[in-house]
């Protein structure tokens, strides 16, 4: 990949991530408000009440409100993107094309199993967390497509 692709991939993922963050800062606004007996902007439309979804036992990880561990994780993507695209040159960022598609394979996980009980335990959807499902999808696609192999390698892949 020439120098010039992976500066508009590394840009693409970071205003993926801009935008994910901002979801999951938005989720974690709805997840607060629903704890203090608000609602959701979702809660008339049938089977699309996020309300329901941010109110689960499935909303919480560790105590912590799953919606965080979104904003940790798109951070971490942006902030990787951006380190590689301002330092391209350094040697140390080659570790960044490692840790971008690995940490978002880790991000398409918890959000394949985050979504599998949104389908068969909870029976709503909630549409902010499919956002957020998406963009991690479309991060990790771009993050793949552009060191997927320096993955490879690493892991010891020929």
């Amino acid at each position: 990949m020439d120098v010039e692709q992976e500066d508009r991939t590394l840009r693409i993922i970071m205003i993926i991530s801009f935008i994910g963050m901002i979801d999951s800062i938005y989720l974690s606004y709805l997840h607060h408000l629903i704890d203090g007996g608000g609602g959701c902007p979702t809660q008339n439309l049938p089977g699309l009440d996020c309300g329901i979804v941010l109110a689960s036992s499935q909303s919480k990880l560790l105590g912590f409100p799953v919606a965080w561990f979104g904003v940790l994780g798109f951070i971490g993507l942006f902030g990787l993107s951006l380190d590689r695209y301002l330092n391209m040159d350094l040697e140390r960022t080659y570790y960044n094309t490692i840790l971008l598609p690995v940490t978002g394979l880790i991000g398409t996980f918890f959000g394949i199993y985050l979504t599998y009980a949104e389908a068969f335990i909870i029976h709503e959807w909630c549409p902010f967390c499919l956002i957020a499902f998406a963009l991690t999808l479309g991060v990790t696609f771009f993050a793949l497509k552009a060191y997927g192999h320096v993955l490879k390698g690493a892991i010891g892949g020929n």
